[in-house]
């Protein structure tokens, strides 16, 4: 619910910003099909409902389909390849189940996780008054994501036999993480004319609502859960045609 009270309130807010904004004589026709690709850069995180999660950085590689209905709105896919995912830790002691320790039963591990997606945002945009030579526009609306893979490099810290022990690994792990998850985007960018192409800086945010993986527990106990979800910034920059 508290997802839907903040999508309509943010949704009407931007209309109320557009209804302000006065009509510029020098707009061009936005009306109708365009198209763009664009390349950036992602920085993605998991939630915090478990301790001991981080940020780390990813790429996006994608497309740009809008279509106006006129000089102040239109509507815009942007299907891309996104890299989000996150770090986190995990701690294990399984001298709680009644072993000796003889084994390799206390353990901590550090998990880089790069979730491969292919993400579809359908956006609302609304078109702000020229700043110079910059048309700006503010962006917000739905998203899916498909998860293509998910790989995890780790590190795993061992005690044995009074000796720290540290080993590096890499394993795919798709299972593991929810085929789709649901999120909201929004952001802000901007164009710049160039002929007859067009240059587009965007910044965007996206939310993600439903979680990408369920259960996790930070210190391998069922009692103790919570399901993560990945929030990702990124910055792109293309051409428009």
């Amino acid at each position: 619910m508290k997802y839907k009270l903040f999508t309509s309130i943010t949704f009407l807010s931007l209309i109320f910003l557009v209804n302000v904004v006065y009509a510029q004589d020098d707009q061009s026709d936005r009306s109708g099909l365009s198209y763009g690709a664009r390349i950036g850069a992602t920085v993605s995180n998991f939630s915090n409902e478990q301790p001991h999660t981080s940020a780390k950085l990813g790429l996006l590689i994608g497309g740009v389909v809008e279509y106006g209905f006129s000089d102040i709105l239109s509507v815009q896919a942007e299907p891309s390849y996104m890299q989000q995912g996150g770090r986190f830790v995990r701690f294990s002691d399984d001298t709680r189940f009644g072993s000796d320790g003889s084994l390799f039963d206390l353990y901590t591990t550090n998990s880089d996780v790069t979730l491969h997606t292919l993400d579809l945002p359908i956006l609302a945009k609304y078109w702000l008054p020229k700043f110079g030579d910059i048309q700006p526009n503010i962006v917000l609306g739905p998203a899916i994501s498909y998860t293509l893979g998910a790989s995890n490099v780790y590190q795993t810290t061992y005690y044995y036999n009074q000796t720290f022990t540290t080993a590096n690994a890499y394993r795919e792990e798709r299972s593991q993480y929810e085929p789709f998850q649901m999120g909201i985007t929004g952001g802000f960018g901007g164009e710049v004319s160039l002929g007859t192409k067009r240059l587009l800086i965007d910044f965007r945010y996206r939310y993600g609502v439903t979680p990408v993986k369920k259960g996790y527990s930070y210190i391998d106990i069922f009692t103790v859960q919570g399901d993560l979800r990945t929030h990702s910034a990124y910055v792109t920059i293309g051409i428009g045609l």
